[in-house]
């Protein structure tokens, strides 16, 4: 026996757990991972200067831990989640949720063949963006359209095919930075443009703009703070003048737009968020914004703006390096699809966001009240509260809500949402001065009964 009761891999390999696992594991690949945890094992006990146990009881400890991590492999780690935080457009969860119609689509054409690149009418070869471009162009008033993987891609695109090795100016308050340490500056220094930063963090004005400009210019950039708010002594140049001022020096102007709320929407929470139609009839050249925020759709970046330079975008060569595949342009098209309603786009982000308060009391209560049966001895109450919209969109902005406040005996907040994120479905709530709840703005129809199986489940547990 060796001084710490390490096996062999072939000891290891005729252990129950492993030949069991033999019969849809491929050989090499059971042996580096046993040959991991062996490794594993020796390193703690020579660390620990322990060598009590055999080979043949490590052997069985080894095989039980590779059939663990191979069980575990099993489940898919990307699944569903029930959002209870009341952060309706959560990039941690997803973004946007995907209604059955735009979910059905994605489906179909993922099991089947389809025309991705093929005008069915003479059989020849064709571009996949037609399939999108008319529909996302017509929605936003724009002579075209065309489609990318997000809208930091949308965004880089456009400047490295209108301004790689110019200058591009843009306001030193609209510096934004996105989730993940993602900049504006980067963003601009990584397409090959050169950026010029005007007036100061609180005040820009046209003629920060205007001086800035010289014949090596080329393009004039405005971001829509999508992510934070200015307040108090501030201002800043809307897209008209700013569309004028390019005309008339003769380049772009570029915009990005940042949530993607494609057309008109009345009321709060909507008053600040940019429109994309009414920002191209102020005219801007080209506007980039995401469709898997206000848009509601899958993942994406849209440029839409002037023909020529949508051209421009489409004959670079990162454009190839930033496509969609024939999933996300089935999603987005069916998404376009669901804003030709008259009343409000029929997608579930939009949905969340509008659900009335008075709808949202009575589903809150009549959860609290069945979860009071299923855990008699734990603390429901319903209060209002206010939700927000998330993703970096409506910065600002607050949505009322209802949150269910659960206690439970010997249970402290942060435990609580533990053994409710170790649910299956994994449960996401909020929490408030050392209390855990569920936003009932962000639940789904399917979220109550296994809101309430989890509950159950809690309960039972020793």
């Amino acid at each position: 026996m060796n001084e710490f009761g390490i096996p062999g891999v072939d000891t290891v390999l005729e252990q129950p757990p492993i030949q069991a696992l033999l019969a849809d594991v491929p050989r090499d690949v059971l042996v580096a991972c046993i040959r991991e945890c062996v490794d594993a094992v020796r390193h703690a006990r020579q660390a620990e200067g322990t060598g009590v146990a055999t080979p043949a009881d490590t052997a069985a400890l080894v095989a039980q831990t590779v059939a663990d991590r191979f069980a575990a492999s099993a489940r898919p780690s990307l699944r569903r989640v029930i959002n209870a935080t009341g952060v309706i457009i959560h990039t941690n969860l997803g973004r946007a949720p995907l209604p059955p119609a735009i979910a059905d689509a994605i489906a179909e054409i993922g099991r089947s063949y389809c025309n991705l690149e093929l005008d069915l009418a003479d059989g020849e070869r064709s571009k996949r963006d037609l399939h999108v471009s008319g529909l996302l162009a017509r929605l936003a008033g724009a002579e075209d359209a065309t489609l990318v993987n997000n809208n930091a891609g949308a965004l880089v695109l456009a400047l490295a095919a209108l301004a790689a090795g110019q200058h591009v100016v843009c306001s030193r308050g609209e510096l934004v930075e996105i989730g993940g340490s993602f900049r504006l500056p980067d963003v601009i220094a990584c397409s090959g443009a050169t950026m010029t930063d005007v007036g100061t963090t609180n005040h820009t004005r046209i003629a920060d703009y205007e001086t800035a400009l010289t014949d090596d210019t080329a393009a004039i950039l405005k971001t829509h703070p999508s992510n934070f708010r200015l307040v108090g002594f501030t201002s800043h140049v809307d897209v008209a003048p700013l569309a004028q001022l390019a005309r008339r020096a003769g380049i772009p102007l570029i915009y990005d737009a940042g949530s993607g709320l494609l057309l008109p929407a009345q009321g709060d929470p909507f008053t600040h968020e940019p429109v994309i139609r009414q920002a191209i009839a102020d005219g801007a050249d080209i506007v980039t914004f995401s469709t898997d925020k206000l848009l509601g759709g899958p993942q994406g970046g849209a440029i839409v703006g002037r023909r020529a330079l949508i051209e421009r975008i489409n004959r670079h060569p990162l454009k190839r390096a930033f496509r969609v595949g024939k999933l996300t342009l089935a999603g987005v098209e069916a998404t376009l699809h669901a804003h030709l309603h008259t009343h409000a786009p029929d997608t579930i982000t939009m949905a969340l966001i509008r659900r009335p308060i008075d709808q949202l009391k009575k589903h809150a209560q009549r959860l609290a009240t069945r979860i009071r049966r299923a855990a008699p001895d734990w603390t429901v109450t319903v209060e209002s509260d206010e939700a927000s919209v998330g993703g970096g969109s409506l910065p600002g902005e607050t949505i009322p809500t209802h949150v269910i406040w659960i206690e439970a005996p010997q249970m402290p907040a942060d435990a609580l949402g533990a053994a409710f994120r170790a649910n299956e479905p994994p449960i996401m709530g909020r929490y408030r001065r050392g209390h855990f709840g569920l936003d009932s703005r962000t639940l789904l129809p399917p979220d109550t009964d296994d809101i309430l199986a989890a509950v159950h489940k809690l309960t039972q547990a020793p």
